[in-house]
């Protein structure tokens, strides 16, 4: 079992300093009991985060004792690191679409078993995966269908229409960086090989929507969510879902939702 720091006050590391990597370094720093341990950046250099706290080499940021790591970076970083990661801190992974690989997948669940740690999976860009959770056992299908502008998602400007149609595991390895949300209702639901995958291009697409239709016993969901596009693959919604997720993985005070 991995030894933490007393819950007054938590060491957390950050990898990536993308939108979504400032956005939870800049709540972190207002936040009572966390030490930021250090922000590994690579080529980017994140303005507003002391020098001091900067790092460019993973074999640094492996080497801290931090209590979480937050990775907001691409899916190598889980697949190359994850189980060494998890072998001594919790970890956070914003780039979830790696677990569509089965051998990362197996290795990240052993190295928590073995070590007693948790790998959390986001909500991102979506809502209702506690729904997905709850009603696992009487959902019969999931689909979802994620528009996107060609840029988004590693395409052309013109391109148009469906892109992708398959499983979300097909998905997740076709677009690796862009159908995270995809990755996450599956995790939460019925799983990678069960859940239907869509992804469309529409020219000049200013938001990033998805669509999850869920069918079960007695139920039927839709759920549609938009959020502006802030330039590459994230939303404007996805950072401060991160930052709201974080703030639940630390705990707080007083009447909070799950």
């Amino acid at each position: 079992m991995t030894e933490h720091h007393s819950a007054s006050q938590r060491k957390i590391g950050i990898i990536g300093a993308g939108k979504i990597g400032c956005a939870i370094y800049e709540a972190l720093a207002e936040m009572a009991g966390v030490e930021i341990s250090y922000m590994l950046a690579g080529r980017r250099r994140p303005e507003g985060v002391p020098e001091a706290l900067i790092l460019t080499d993973m074999a640094q940021a492996l080497a801290r004792d931090v209590d979480l790591v937050i990775e907001a970076a691409v899916p190598e970083v889980i697949h190359e690191h994850g189980a060494a990661i998890l072998a001594k801190s919790d970890l956070c992974g914003f780039s979830c679409t790696a677990l569509s690989v089965q051998q990362t997948e197996q290795a990240l669940r052993t190295a928590c078993a073995t070590h007693g740690t948790r790998f959390f999976v986001p909500h991102g860009a979506v809502l209702a995966l506690d729904g997905l959770a709850d009603g696992r056992d009487v959902i019969e299908r999931v689909s979802i269908t994620t528009i996107k502008s060609g840029p988004s998602l590693g395409l052309s400007e013109t391109a148009e229409g469906a892109v992708f149609e398959g499983s979300a595991r097909e998905a997740c390895l076709t677009f690796p960086r862009n159908v995270n949300v995809h990755a996450a209702v599956a995790l939460a639901g019925l799983g990678f090989d069960r859940t239907v995958s869509r992804v469309v291009a529409e020219p000049g697409k200013k938001t990033m929507e998805h669509h999850i239709h869920v069918e079960g016993q007695g139920l039927e969901w839709d759920i549609h969510v938009a959020s502006q596009s802030l330039g590459g693959v994230s939303g404007a919604y996805t950072p401060r879902s991160a930052v709201g997720t974080v703030r639940r993985i630390l705990g707080g005070a007083g009447v909070t939702i799950a």
